[in-house]
């Protein structure tokens, strides 16, 4: 998967990566919603941000990719681009797959069983 700049070993449909980014996604909340209880100058608010975006991303890509994707730059604009690009493209592929595991346990279901197909015709 690209990711900024740089390619990362991620995939939206491996159960690892998915839970490494769901209990990441908590994390954010959680500390999103402990900032917004401090007193902050906007300068303060906008590093406190990077830091909680960076610490999300290392945790799910590995130690160190927020300063190679970023270069030490605390740009809230570019982060919640990368945030937002990532949660749209998990947001998209669980659609397909949801769509994928419709249609094929539509098929499943009216699919005639192979045994059954035997045995009729046996009996014949």
């Amino acid at each position: 998967m690209k990711l900024g700049n740089i390619e990362v070993d991620f995939s939206f449909t491996d159960a690892d990566c998915l839970e490494r980014l769901e209990n990441a996604t908590k994390k954010v909340k959680e500390k999103a919603n402990q900032e917004e209880k401090e007193e902050l100058s906007l300068s303060e608010a906008i590093r406190k941000e990077c830091k909680i975006l960076d610490d999300f991303f290392d945790e799910i890509f590995g130690e160190g990719t927020a300063k190679k994707i970023f270069k030490g730059k605390k740009d809230l604009q570019e982060h919640m681009k990368l945030f937002t690009d990532i949660m749209n493209a998990k947001i998209e592929t669980t659609k397909s797959a949801q769509n994928l595991y419709d249609t094929l346990e539509n098929k499943a279901k009216y699919m005639p069983n192979r045994e059954m197909r035997r045995n009729n015709r046996r009996k014949r």
